[in-house]
């Protein structure tokens, strides 16, 4: 039968269920051991003398004793208030004479439960001593008569009444070594390195209530360790290739987890995936483990009492898992990794610190780890791991891509244009695609209804608020219609062919919408790069050292996923450092310049106000770039193409219009559902070029111009 999550659903009232018969080896005769350890112990005038007779009273049918042994106030001793006399020696001798009848060979007779012990503590590696204080623990949990046991021998050695770490009181339950046994509760012990129990620093122990379950469902013979201790393994939702972006960090990990896999004896191999929230780390995580074709079970999320797990409890089922194995090829997730590696000192639970690095170097089963904050994993952690990866979304020209890719699986129809909007609109995961176009199947809807649910999911992630939208990533762009001071053709051309150095950098200056973003990602095509593309204001952050860090991470970014990064609103992160007026403005631009100067890859900076840019900066850029507003003849023919007819004769008094202006008035023709002719489009053509500045002076190549 299927383990359930409740523990009180598999506690035994032995006080009903067991049978009293001692002969046939039942429930209650399988205790006497313990009681025949401690009656051969200690001296019958002593308080622990005491308990065990009136303990062995109060249970003689189930422990299927004569009732001849007893007194009649023999089932009040042990209880505070007794004032009977201490049992007399002949007596003493009569009832270690009855003990020695019952227990025969000196073992614990069978018990009910045992099939599932030994199934469980065999999983577990548990032999000898171990073997042996692993059933008490077990016992106490599920025998309320040997946890009154246990609990009245405590009080008489004037200890509280609980399962604690008393290796005198086990070594009197099982005749053993108190130095012996203390050392079964140290970290490295078998029982605790396993994840069986748990002992914290008051000593109290703990097991995983998972495993009372789970050797109460094994002892009825329907229920398999491993396949209960580590649930279902987990399908991926999305194809590897919705990860391709992410670049060579994902496929060297892939290559280490199927090596690590295929030795079947490599230890302490592990992937850490970190990343904001929704940016796809477990279905990535899935997605990898089916690329190499094995099974991901997720670790530690289920929790023991119906309720959110514990740290402590996380932390038993990690050290379970790895002690059982996963019995084939298989890699293990531990999402919300930082639960288990934030330092809180408020829990009474053990520092999980001595367990997870010796875990780490050791864990048999290679694991992925999940997690949103790396402040939470210390140096020593991180160098345990064999690869972090951060998880961003994938840029924009991909995401419309996985928009078509997952509409093909789930029958739904979408062309690129809409895949292209759906991409810019809702910067989300591939999962949020896969969702929302399943819905979309389900209800029979089209592209309109994907777009639905799939913005009403970004917002509910982003809790109420939706992403900006990303700027249009225009694909059919046409340098013959930007107006700069370079053949952008012909350079296109020339950084595209085979061979050609990757090492460029381009400063790409002008005014609003004259298409310097729009000819980097031209260019970025022409050479067969993915861009990744930042807003300055994107990289501010309040916190000192918070910009550089950010900055830092674009140009690793980008040398990551081999993709062709473009800096938008440049001006902001090359400010002229004569004219900061703060030490956070120097370091920045200090930053930048250092990335640019060793980037290894394509980069461009755009920016509308080239006068503000650091004197240094300049020096750095291969390329430099002026934009201006397009010419008539250019003008003229981007009013053939957007409208579909000839330009009236007015447009050419026009100046200062750009490419931008063609497709916002295009635009607000469509939606506002404004008159269409020369006259009106002529007007709003006005509108949009009124109050213009005049243009920046510029500093590309030319006359003058170095």
């Amino acid at each position: 039968m299927a383990i359930q999550e409740t523990f009180d659903d598999f506690v035994v009232d032995f006080e009903t269920k067991f049978t009293t018969d001692a002969r046939s080896g039942h429930d209650g005769a399988s205790l006497l051991i313990y009681a025949h350890n401690v009656l051969n112990a200690v001296e019958p005038a002593s308080d622990e003398a005491q308990v065990l007779v009136g303990w062995l009273a109060r249970n003689r049918e189930r422990l299927g004793l004569d009732e001849t042994l007893f007194t009649e106030g023999d089932s009040g001793r042990g209880e505070r208030r007794s004032k009977l006399r201490p049992v007399g020696k002949m007596r003493w001798r009569a009832f270690g004479r009855a003990l020695e009848g019952q227990v025969g060979s000196g073992e614990p007779l069978p018990h009910s439960l045992d099939p599932g012990f030994i199934a469980v503590a065999d999983a577990l590696g548990l032999e000898g001593l171990d073997l042996a204080l692993f059933r008490l623990i077990v016992l106490y949990r599920l025998d309320n008569r040997f946890e009154r046991l246990f609990d009245g021998l405590a009080s008489a050695r004037g200890r509280p009444g609980i399962l604690r770490r008393y290796p005198d009181l086990f070594a009197l339950l099982i005749s053993g070594s108190p130095a012996e046994i203390n050392a079964r509760f140290r970290a490295d012990a078998p029982m605790v390195a396993s994840g069986a129990i748990r002992v914290d620093d008051d000593g109290d122990i703990q097991i995983a209530s998972r495993l009372i379950a789970l050797i109460h469902a094994c002892a009825l013979g329907d229920a398999d360790v491993r396949t209960e201790l580590l649930g279902a393994p987990v399908a991926a939702r999305l194809p590897w290739v919705a990860f391709r972006h992410l670049g060579s960090e994902i496929e060297i990990a892939r290559r280490v987890l199927r090596q690590a896999i295929a030795a079947g004896n490599e230890r302490g191999v592990h992937v850490l995936l970190y990343g904001p929230p929704g940016t796809g780390k477990t279905e990535c995580a899935a997605s990898l483990a089916a690329e190499l074709g094995v099974r991901l079970h997720v670790i530690g999320e289920r929790s023991e009492h119906g309720r959110e797990p514990s740290r402590g409890e996380r932390l038993s089922d990690l050290l379970l898992a790895q002690r059982v194995g996963a019995g084939g090829e298989a890699v293990y997730l531990f999402d919300e990794a930082e639960d288990l590696f934030r330092p809180r000192s408020f829990d009474r639970e053990p520092d999980p610190k001595i367990f997870i690095h010796r875990l780490l170097e050791g864990a048999p089963v290679p694991m992925i780890w999940a997690a949103n904050d790396l402040e939470a994993f210390s140096p020593a952690v991180l160098r345990r791991m064999s690869l972090c990866i951060e998880v961003r979304l994938p840029p924009q020209n991909r995401r419309a891509e996985l928009w078509q890719e997952l509409a093909v699986a789930e029958g739904v129809a979408l062309d690129a244009p809409t895949a292209r909007k759906l991409a810019r609109l809702i910067p989300a995961a591939p999962s949020v695609a896969r969702t929302a176009l399943r819905a979309t199947r389900l209800a029979g809807g089209d592209a309109e209804t994907a777009e639905l649910v799939a913005s009403g999911m970004a917002r509910a992630i982003g809790h109420g608020h939706a992403a900006a939208p990303e700027a249009e990533t225009e694909t059919l762009y046409d340098p013959a219609l930007s107006n700069a001071d370079g053949d952008l053709a012909a350079m296109a051309e020339r950084l595209s062919r085979p061979g050609a150095p990757r090492t460029i950098s381009l400063l790409l200056s002008g005014p609003p919408g004259t298409g310097k973003s729009a000819f980097a990602r031209h260019l970025a095509g022409k050479m067969g790069m993915t861009v990744l593309q930042k807003r300055g204001s994107d990289l501010f952050g309040p916190y000192v050292g918070q910009t550089e860090a950010q900055i830092a991470a674009a140009f690793a970014e980008a040398r990551a996923t081999q993709a062709f990064l473009i800096f938008d609103e440049a001006d902001s992160l090359l400010l002229d450092r004569s004219d900061a007026h703060r030490s956070w403005e120097v370091s920045q631009v200090n930053e930048m310049l250092t990335w640019m100067e060793t980037h290894p890859l394509p980069f461009a900076c755009t920016t509308n106000l080239p006068d503000r840019l650091d004197k240094a900066s300049l020096r750095r850029f291969l390329v430099r770039l002026n934009f201006a507003p397009i010419r008539p003849d250019q003008a003229a023919t981007l009013f053939e193409r957007t409208f579909g007819r000839e330009a009236p004769s007015g447009l050419a008094r026009l100046d200062r219009l750009t490419p931008a202006d063609f497709s916002r008035v295009a635009r607000r023709i469509a939606v506002l559902g404004l008159p269409d002719d020369a006259a009106a489009i002529l007007a709003l053509f006005a509108a949009e070029v009124e109050g213009r500045e005049g243009l920046a002076r510029p500093i590309g190549f030319g006359p003058g111009r170095g």
